[in-house]
């Protein structure tokens, strides 16, 4: 007896559903920025603020290995203002704010650098080497470059209605300049000097806008020795008071009131309300070194 077949059901492939990739998690879909952008990041977000000098000196130094930055605005044949300096080398941590007041005050007059500043095209912004031997006066050269190792110094331009020159200096430890260091500055050194203006905007608050404990404080970090009798009668002077008003407010006498401005006018340095004034702005910019 033969028993029938049974039968055959026909073959199906069988199909398998291919996974899903699985998506990536969103810390790892977060791109990191890079370092030059993140330190820019840090200049701009400093501007108007005390943090600013450090964050500069820091894109610098990401950008060129500076050691060392500052910063001066001119206005025409008037001697610049010194707006910060930062950094430390050799020459001491006093060393960038000695020298960037000793250039202001004295040497600019030497620089040939400085004289381009003030004669660029509007709008334009410059990138200048100079190295210390090339800079032919002993005097300027001695005081703002070898006390402190200073190699040399990159130079970043801006002309306009308020010239700028930023710096930042390499020390003799660190040897000469890469060679992209300039053309990695010039990259960059439109977005630093307009960081560099909108501060030098915000910072430039009249003199008769501060408290009298603030005023009074600037010009006894001064480190002049002034004392707190002669800073307070100082500050009342650039805050725009007579000398009888701070008599009556502080309750010295007017002879006693005379005594102590001219003591302050003495170790400042100053001849008169007008250089004290401009005393008070120089020390009061560089609060931020």
């Amino acid at each position: 007896m033969v028993w029938p077949s049974p039968r055959t059901r026909p073959h199906r492939p069988s199909y398998r559903r291919a996974p899903k990739p699985s998506s990536p998690r969103r810390e790892d879909r977060i791109m990191k920025a890079p370092d030059d952008i993140t330190t820019l990041a840090g200049v701009v977000g400093a501007v108007g603020t005390p943090d600013f000098s450090t964050q500069f000196l820091a894109a610098l130094g990401m950008l060129c290995g500076a050691r060392l930055s500052s910063a001066f605005s001119f206005g025409g044949r008037e001697p610049p203002r010194a707006l910060f300096a930062a950094g430390d080398c050799r020459g001491g941590p006093d060393f960038a704010r000695a020298a960037s007041l000793a250039y202001a005050r004295h040497h600019w007059r030497q620089d040939r650098t400085a004289r381009l500043v003030v004669t660029a095209p509007r709008d334009s912004v410059v990138v200048i080497r100079t190295r210390a031997a090339d800079i032919a006066d002993p005097v300027y050269r001695s005081a703002c470059y070898e006390r402190g190792g200073i190699a040399e110094r990159l130079s970043i331009l801006s002309a306009g209605p308020c010239p700028l020159m930023a710096n930042g200096y390499r020390t003799v430890s660190d040897g000469a300049s890469r060679p992209g260091d300039v053309a990695c500055v010039e990259r960059y050194a439109p977005v630093l000097m307009a960081a560099l203006t909108r501060h030098v905007d915000l910072s430039a608050r009249p003199p008769g806008d501060g408290t009298p404990s603030d005023t009074a404080a600037i010009l006894m970090a001064a480190d002049v020795r002034l004392s707190a009798r002669e800073a307070e009668v100082a500050a009342g002077l650039i805050l725009g008071r007579t000398q009888e008003e701070i008599s009556v407010q502080s309750g010295l006498s007017l002879g006693s009131v005379i005594t102590y401005r001219r003591r302050a006018y003495c170790k400042l340095g100053v001849m008169d309300k007008r250089e004290l004034v401009a005393a008070y702005r120089e020390l009061s910019a560089l609060r931020l070194i």
